[in-house]
């Protein structure tokens, strides 16, 4: 069985178009089998990896038990276990933000019931505005200041509450630099 142009590409993608033998990207790349067909290894992309061209061929039917496609096999295993940490990372700063962001909730739904007005996105962005500086209780300060400029269409709230947002990040900023000017950092 061939391997299919979807399954070449995501072996590519997942070594970085980097040559898993010499790490080179210069060189054409093909997917190579690290248990040869021939000695009985599968199509599965547990069994391939991203080699140029010289290092595949260079490399023939010998088996995984060698030294080179050994590291290949360590390499897999490290990298496999770096996506799972990565996800439960990215999963506990998603759960820390969705906490984070509960005080804006309640203020903000307190004036728009079921938060209508919200954009779906949201919380990714009071994500961005805690990540540039802004605590939890600057936000809803944020969102008490829009809501209550009644000049504001009910639709621009959120719009305006950014435009606050990004204003306190700026001032955040200035501060940043007047410290680091004074020799305080």
């Amino acid at each position: 069985m061939t391997v299919s142009k979807r399954t070449r590409f995501e072996v590519l993608r997942r070594d970085d178009f980097t040559c898993r033998y010499c790490r080179t990207t210069d060189n054409p790349l093909t997917v190579d089998h690290v248990t040869p067909v021939a000695l009985g290894g599968s199509d599965d992309p547990s069994n391939l990896v991203t080699a140029c061209r010289d290092c595949n061929y260079g490399k023939g039917s010998t088996g995984p038990n060698e030294t080179t496609v050994a590291e290949v096999s360590d390499d897999a295993a490290r990298w496999s276990r770096a996506i799972k940490l990565a996800s439960e990372k990215a999963q506990a700063a998603d759960a820390a933000r969705d906490e984070a962001v509960e005080p804006f909730l309640a203020e903000w739904t307190s004036w728009d019931k079921g938060g209508s007005l919200l954009p779906r996105n949201w919380r990714a962005i009071l994500g961005n505005y805690m990540a540039s500086g802004l605590s939890p209780d600057v936000l809803v300060e944020c969102a008490k200041i829009a809501a209550g400029n009644r000049n504001v269409r009910l639709n621009d709230v959120f719009q305006y509450m950014c435009g606050v947002a990004r204003k306190k990040v700026e001032q955040l900023h200035e501060r940043a630099r007047a410290l680091l000017e004074s020799g305080e950092v």
